[in-house]
């Protein structure tokens, strides 16, 4: 070999090194520039960076989270939507708790995660499902709204409830107002407003009641209806299977009676279910078909 193909071949093999070291100095992998890499492979990338509170284990987090496949199947879309977790030890190598404890409120970042690990021991699938295999990668984007210890949190709720329950009493109060509602409440805080006398069995704890029912917020609108699906729902009396307003409420009917029944959230859905915001009175016009 010349002297002169020599000093290329040098030249080649400098340039070559210069290009990988800048690659890895600007943390470049493959189809993730710009990402950094933990010790454990996580692989990372902040959009905004604060120096706020960060989380210890035992904490919980409030965060908007979407997560993908590297092949772009969206596995997870919480767009707007924020929720508390519980930051915990790290179930492997570079996962989804490790991410996060990394990061600060007000931050925002992408993280990149085995698929594999991540849905057998973080999200606890029995099975991996058939378009994943151990190339497949999970990319996490996260913005962190809020680090709060258990107290704090339970603090919050507390207050957030408070404020609600003060909410729920003026909308009730307000209801029976415009309604000219003659009635006082039971000691739980029922309103139990009869339509017509039953002259049937009375319903008791133990029974089983036939009941035809329409559900309503305060402001008239419709939630729920036997009487549009055509069946009357059928249940053990006294025993839990509905809201406790219904068992107080329909313990006071006898069979061909109906009611209105203005049930506060304590007798209720409490902190929400489906459709049913938390701490919202509901309206419930009863009709007990039978008594068994």
């Amino acid at each position: 070999m010349t002297s002169t193909n020599l000093k290329k071949q040098k030249f080649i093999l400098f340039i070559s090194l210069i290009i990988s070291l800048t690659f890895s100095a600007c943390g470049y992998f493959g189809d993730y520039p710009g990402f950094k890499e933990t010790d454990s492979g996580l692989l990372y990338k902040f959009h905004e960076k604060t120096d706020h509170r960060k989380a210890n284990i035992g904490d919980y987090i409030t965060v908007e989270m979407t997560y993908k496949t590297n092949e772009d199947s969206l596995l997870f879309d919480g767009s707007g939507d924020v929720f508390p977790l519980e930051l915990v030890k790290p179930l492997f190598a570079g996962d989804i708790n490790e991410a996060l404890a990394m990061m600060s409120k007000g931050d925002s970042a992408t993280f990149v995660i085995r698929a594999d690990s991540f849905l057998l021991k973080n999200a606890r699938l029995t099975r991996i499902p058939d378009f994943i295999d151990e190339k497949s990668k999970i990319i996490f984007n996260i913005r962190m709204h809020d680090v709060q210890s258990l107290e704090e949190l339970e603090k919050e709720k507390n207050r957030l409830r408070a404020e609600k329950l003060v909410e729920e009493e003026d909308q009730i109060n307000d209801y029976i107002l415009e309604n000219n509602v003659a009635v006082n409440p039971t000691e739980s805080g029922l309103y139990f407003i009869p339509i017509r006398e039953g002259n049937g069995a009375e319903a008791k704890a133990g029974k089983m009641v036939k009941v035809h029912y329409t559900g309503k917020f305060l402001n008239g609108a419709l939630f729920d209806s036997s009487y549009e699906r055509g069946k009357p729902i059928e249940f053990e009396l006294g025993r839990g299977r509905v809201i406790s307003g219904w068992d107080e409420g329909i313990a006071k009917m006898k069979k061909g009676g109906k009611a209105i029944l203005l049930i506060p959230s304590d007798l209720g859905y409490g902190e929400g279910r489906g459709e049913i915001p938390p701490y919202t009175p509901l309206l419930f016009e009863v009709e007990l078909i039978d008594v068994k």
